[in-house]
């Protein structure tokens, strides 16, 4: 086969592009041969030897063709959207040992997150008030402490860790079960922009990748790959967070989960992560005090006391009489003073506007 002259990176970019090699498949046989270019040249053995699916072996022949190869890496470079491999410096050193490290990242944002601490914040899909008030009170502390928060950008409890830490003006990573190009769930097109341009969006998968269920366990290790260590705030028994948990516990990351009530089905995951061990939850300080020495700005003071102390006095007394576990605005309204009562509803959107709680489904309210 006649070789044409390319780099290592675009090799293996027009390899991994290819539906149904597979990057397993493409990181054994690299290792065997060492060099992406030796792997091209030598392809009419590679697709004997290791039982290439026709159809398969019929693209790969297509894509290193030089014409369509260079289109292809052209295409590639013109769009908005970054390419990284492991071959790559820039590549984070945390994701380049965990077990099936991903060969390639595809991004949109600021890759400088990339390299920050960081914290995966994980949990149920269909979370109680309860777990919505707990994620965004913790999310904008530890956002607060310079904490890049890491999600998966799905329902529930992955949204509002996003939102919570965007809230605070803090930094979060949005990892995709998907090509960066599909934005899943639809109903967080907003978000997914936000995050576009405020924060940083991920995918090992190429463009056109679409959502497809045994995506998402797979987007776990690189969640946890990228984090210090993962926290999961609500789950069931087998659910999704819990795989992220064992990624964690797999590359030697940190596990931490916030108890819940003993009558709830989606307290259950963070329950027995509690009785192996994970670290149970709180406050934001019981994060914070294990990545002390990583995170300068933390002193063990309570965080957002500063921001408390802006308040006018209506507002501090609604804010007292708000809990985080969320508290309905009718039972609110009977809780306060007379006086209060006449405020109450500019003062709920005065601390919304302020970051201080946050308004529920259902005309629930709870601190953050």
């Amino acid at each position: 086969m006649v070789m044409i002259d390319r780099e290592e990176r675009d090799w293996l970019y027009l390899l991994s592009i290819v539906p149904g090699l597979g990057r397993k498949r493409i990181r054994s046989i690299y290792e065997m041969y060492g060099s992406f270019a030796e792997v091209i040249s030598d392809w009419p053995t590679i697709e004997k030897q290791w039982r290439i699916p026709p159809k398969v072996s019929e693209q790969v022949r297509e894509h290193i063709k030089e014409e369509k190869g260079r289109i292809l890496v052209e295409q590639r470079n013109r769009s908005e959207v970054n390419y990284l491999c492991f071959l790559d410096e820039t590549f984070p050193d945390k994701l380049r040992h965990i077990p099936d490290a991903p060969l390639t990242l595809y991004s949109k944002g600021d890759l400088t997150l990339l390299h920050q601490p960081a914290i995966g914040v994980v949990g149920s899909r269909r979370p109680t008030p309860y777990g919505r008030a707990c994620c965004a009170h913790l999310v904008k502390e530890l956002s607060n402490q310079g904490l890049v928060i890491i999600s998966g950008l799905a329902q529930g409890i992955d949204g509002e860790a996003h939102r919570a830490a965007l809230q605070a003006e803090g930094k979060t990573v949005g990892v995709l079960g998907c090509g960066i190009d599909q934005i899943y769930p639809t109903g967080h097109r907003a978000l997914y922009r936000k995050i576009e341009s405020l924060g940083l969006l991920v995918s090992e998968y190429p463009h056109g990748t679409l959502p497809l269920p045994g995506l998402f366990p797979e987007r776990n290790r690189i969640i946890s790959g990228l984090s210090l260590g993962i926290l999961v705030v609500e789950g069931a028994e087998k659910s999704g967070s819990l795989v992220t948990a064992d990624c964690a516990l797999e590359q030697g990351r940190d596990v931490f989960a916030v108890p819940g009530s003993i009558f709830s089905s989606v307290s259950t995951g963070p329950h027995n992560l509690i009785k192996q061990g994970a670290k149970l939850v709180t406050s934001s300080k019981d994060v914070l005090e294990e990545w002390s020495h990583l995170l300068p700005s933390f002193t063990g003071n309570h965080p957002g006391s500063e921001a408390v102390k802006q308040l006018n006095e209506q507002e501090k007394a609604v804010l007292t009489a708000l809990s985080y576990e969320g508290i309905h605005v009718d039972e609110l309204t009977v809780q306060v003073s007379p006086d209060l009562q006449i405020v109450l509803h500019r003062s709920l959107l005065h601390l919304e506007a302020k970051g201080m709680i946050v308004s529920l489904p259902g005309g629930y309210f709870a601190r953050r």
